[in-house]
């Protein structure tokens, strides 16, 4: 009995020891199929997404050089050909003519700006010439404004009351007269006045006839007075300053050729606002 239950014992033991055997390989086995697993899963994992970066690769370069390969110029229409633009692929056109074309424009552009400086400087210069042509006939026509040259009527006319107007009539009819244009004898011309700061500077020119021309009288007379002499200048001169005393009244002046012989030829008389000596 005690042999059949020692093995007994000794056959369980066994049994236990095969059996803990075969649970240890089964483990093992698990964890090795698992490990497999995980590494043949990442190893797919990795195969997968090279795969997938390639193929990505792949189309964007297909892709790029499709729209290399489409890229395209628009040539401008060549005057009495046709009016649409005729298209054409960069790579299809010649080194040469791709290298002329922004020469060509740059060409064209420098002729358009010399062109357009050329216009503003023809233009620049036409405005010069009209501004001083305007300049140079307002100051003519202002020294003409400034210079009245009334007849000895107006002077007298100007008075400011009947009473003066008459005294003037009167005086003027009594003063005496310079003698009347003769042959090789003749007033003074263009005779003019231009006011300045202190009064004005009468001008003349030079008579017709200058032969035996001594000198010039000239003469002022205050609101229809007897003529005064102001000054006798030489034949050489041909201007005169005045200066202006009061701004009241009117005065008339006369300037007058004296010829070798005693001969006085009278201008033209004008006159001017005010007080001069």
């Amino acid at each position: 009995m005690a042999v059949k239950k020692s093995a007994k014992k000794t056959a369980k033991k066994a049994v236990k020891k095969t059996v803990k055997k075969a649970v240890k390989k089964t483990s093992a086995k698990k964890a090795v199929k698992k490990s497999a697993v995980k590494k043949s899963a990442k190893k797919a994992v990795k195969k997968s997404a090279k795969k997938a970066v390639k193929k990505a690769v792949k189309k964007s370069a297909k892709k790029s050089a499709k729209r290399s390969s489409s890229a395209s110029i628009i040539i401008p229409p060549v005057p009495g050909t046709s009016t649409r633009g005729a298209v054409a692929n960069v790579n299809s056109l010649p080194k040469s003519s791709a290298a002329s074309l922004p020469k060509t424009s740059a060409a064209t552009l420098k002729k358009s700006n010399e062109k357009s400086s050329n216009r503003v400087m023809t233009a620049v210069i036409v405005g010069i010439v009209l501004l001083a042509i305007i300049v140079v006939s307002r100051n003519s026509s202002s020294s003409k404004s400034s210079t009245p040259a009334p007849a000895e009527s107006t002077a007298a006319s100007s008075a400011s009351t009947p009473e003066a107007s008459a005294a003037a009539s009167e005086q003027a009819s009594t003063a005496p007269t310079p003698s009347a244009p003769t042959a090789g004898h003749s007033e003074p011309q263009a005779i003019v006045a231009h006011y300045t700061a202190n009064g004005a500077t009468i001008f003349w020119a030079a008579p017709a006839s200058t032969d035996g021309l001594s000198n010039y009288n000239v003469e002022v007379r205050s609101n229809g007075g007897a003529w005064k002499l102001i000054s006798t200048v030489p034949s050489s001169q041909l201007s005169i300053d005045i200066t202006k005393s009061d701004a009241s009244g009117w005065c008339s002046f006369r300037v007058s050729s004296v010829y070798a012989d005693g001969q006085v030829i009278g201008g033209k008389v004008f006159g001017l606002p005010g007080q001069y000596a």
